[in-house]
């Protein structure tokens, strides 16, 4: 029996500290997004729609593969300590500032990007701009706020789902380094990460060549005023090392009666023809049941078959130069090994009917545009995008060009991707669970 568990996307997975009172959900009305790249070389994107409530997203390519080996996790610890005390104003005054004002900031962040999200109605936009800026720039790391905030850390550990940590543990087998870094600080790192390193880090890395300013509800020039005014160095871009993808498994035992897998092979990088084909692929393979309580007749369903409850979903991660497409699934730790082979089996035989991809380009489209309702989603979506590609695609562009995929284009992508060898990150309870040479 199949359940709707693992139906949500999670593998971009974030750590979120957010402060003040979330403003209320926003219209909209038709526009287009208007993009450009300042002469600092900062990406800027605005998508102007009448929306009472606006969203602005600064973004830096400050994301986990970004850390140096000696001080893995300090990514994690970046993102919790938003909104400390700055050179321009305490934690306080932020906190208070922007709660007058009605408005909500969050921090977040992915393998590759950190996020800082502002949320507010028009009528308080400037003033709430003012404090994101101060949070944003200048940041100091005071020792006794680093060590008051390691409660935190613990609490965002403990609060991981097993699924999120088998995803971690697969790109850490799957890369080894810089995609293959967690998400998260090792529990024996946490308090290790001092003020000099955390304020190094930074100034590396939060520079106008690295940063990306994207502004739901609001106009292009308003977003390059935001990006003109941050206080952060003016640093490059700077080189990236590519991350290779390596395969391998690594497994995480902590007991339970599930056990937690996810098997993957080398995908594609973003903005690629072939990582948009593979995430059709990816709804193809199955996401759960469509009606609450229903049956599961995706393939992936199919071909586990009936071992009890369980959860599984297809997936495709993109980055900058690689990506991931698998499966990811939780299943009663005594059906692992019949559940996880069938799954393996199926990833690895690569075929899907026509059937398949015609429900899966129509659940990736509802999907897309399901989520450019959100304005957070499509402003972080559209930094991202500026700091991948130096352009940005609207939610009715991507969906045109899933229409433009033939089953071929598909096909021939899932036939390229499962040549490469298999990866697997597992937790839980895995005395069942096969390895990656057995599947």
């Amino acid at each position: 029996m199949s359940s709707k568990a693992l139906a949500t996307p999670f593998i971009r997975h974030v750590t979120t500290r957010g402060y003040a009172q979330a403003a209320p959900v926003a219209a909209s009305r038709d526009a287009r997004i208007q993009s450009s790249v300042l002469a600092n070389n900062t990406f800027v994107a605005a998508l102007d729609n009448g929306s009472p409530v606006a969203r602005v997203t600064i973004a830096f390519k400050a994301g986990s593969r970004y850390e140096p080996q000696t001080e893995l996790g300090i990514a994690h610890v970046l993102r919790s300590a938003a909104g400390l005390t700055t050179k321009n104003a305490s934690a306080f005054m932020i906190s208070r500032k922007l709660a007058q004002a009605g408005a909500s900031v969050s921090a977040s962040g992915d393998r590759e990007f950190v996020y800082y999200t502002l949320e507010a109605t028009q009528e308080n936009l400037p003033e709430a701009i003012d404090y994101l800026n101060k949070l944003v720039s200048n940041q100091e790391f005071r020792p006794w706020e680093l060590s008051d905030n390691v409660p935190r850390l613990k609490f965002d550990l403990a609060a991981i789902p097993p699924q999120v940590r088998a995803v971690d543990l697969l790109h850490k087998a799957a890369f080894r380094r810089g995609l293959g870094n967690s998400l998260f600080i090792a529990p024996k790192k946490i308090g290790t990460i001092g003020s000099e390193s955390l304020q190094h880090f930074a100034s590396t890395s939060l520079t106008q060549g690295r940063c990306a300013v994207a502004i739901f509800g609001g106009s292009q020039e308003r977003a390059a005023m935001i990006a003109q005014n941050l206080q952060i160095s003016t640093g490059a871009e700077g080189q990236t090392s590519a991350s290779t993808y390596f395969g391998g498994e690594l497994r995480k035992e902590m007991g339970g009666d599930l056990a937690h897998v996810a098997i993957a092979v080398q995908g594609a990088p973003a903005g690629s023809p072939q990582s948009l084909a593979l995430a059709v692929a990816a709804k193809a393979l199955g996401n759960g049941p469509v009606i609450k309580w229903g049956a599961d007749n995706t393939p992936l369903a199919k071909a586990i078959g009936n071992v009890g409850p369980f959860a599984a979903a297809g997936f495709n991660v993109s980055y900058s130069d690689n990506g991931l497409f698998g499966v990811v699934l939780s299943v009663a730790k005594d059906e692992a090994n019949a559940a996880v082979k069938a799954a393996g089996k199926l990833l690895k035989a690569g075929n899907l009917s026509a059937e398949a991809i015609k429900a899966g380009k129509n659940q990736l489209k509802v999907q897309v545009l399901s989520e450019a309702e959100d304005g957070t989603g499509l402003a972080e979506s559209m930094a991202a995008q500026g700091l991948n590609t130096r352009s940005v695609k609207s939610p009715a562009d991507i969906a045109n060009a899933i229409d433009q995929l033939s089953n071929s284009d598909i096909s021939q992508a899932v036939s390229n991707a499962v040549k490469n060898k298999i990866s697997m990150g597992a937790a839980g309870n895995l005395a069942f669970v096969p390895y990656t040479d057995e599947l």
